[in-house]
């Protein structure tokens, strides 16, 4: 128990310590502390139970794009997660720093929660169609058909139209304006603060680290 400990502790160290730095990505190495307490976050803290993460969710740039319809590329979103009882999605983005909010990427989440499920997978199926990593692509094309969004017979993939309107959440640092949108990392800390689990209780340390701004002096 001592040594897994010890290597808790190193492992959370570096990311304290190397997230000073001016090259290192905190956001790129954390999101997995993220993914493992998503299910109980979102639980605790929004009052739902999700059945389903997806982490970054492929969105057709064609899709939402009125000048390139005909782009295949696509951004992706940190987490899509569906609630079937409430028949609810959410669009999660994670954030370790404050700063790095962007006014296009919130462009580009609310248009993808404007073409609701039924666009969001209009444009996966025709990614996947242009797309060679096929492999990759039947894996969540996998997840989809199992929460009935599509039905496939053969080669044949069918949208089945679901017109949930996502809705769109922020996981960042702090939540300066009080937005119902954004979960701030003191949210975090007291949703898993009763949890006796070693990693999280060092998680929780880490987080209150990371809420401070690394450009300040």
């Amino acid at each position: 128990m001592k040594k897994e400990m010890m290597t808790i502790n190193k492992l959370f160290d570096l990311l304290d310590e190397w997230r000073n730095l001016p090259a290192y990505q905190l956001e790129r190495r954390a999101d997995i502390f993220f993914a493992i307490h998503l299910e109980n976050i979102i639980e605790k803290i929004l009052g739902t139970k999700i059945d389903l993460i997806i982490p970054e969710f492929p969105v057709r740039v064609g899709e939402i794009s009125e000048r390139h319809p005909e782009l295949n590329k696509s951004f992706k979103i940190d987490y899509l997660t569906y609630v079937k009882n409430e028949n609810k999605v959410y669009l999660i983005e994670l954030k370790t720093d404050q700063r790095s909010r962007r006014e296009k990427q919130d462009w580009y989440l609310e248009s993808a929660s404007k073409i609701k499920v039924k666009g969001l997978v209009s444009g996966l199926i025709k990614i996947y169609n242009a797309t060679n990593q096929k492999v990759k692509y039947n894996n969540l094309l996998d997840k989809i058909e199992k929460i009935g969004w599509i039905e496939r017979d053969n080669k044949t993939i069918r949208n089945l139209n679901i017109e949930i309107e996502p809705s769109i959440i922020y996981i960042q640092p702090l939540n300066k304006e009080n937005k119902e949108s954004i979960i701030s990392f003191d949210n975090i800390i007291k949703a898993l603060s009763d949890s006796n689990d070693l990693l999280t209780k060092r998680f929780i340390e880490s987080l209150e680290k990371w809420k401070s701004d690394t450009n300040k002096e």
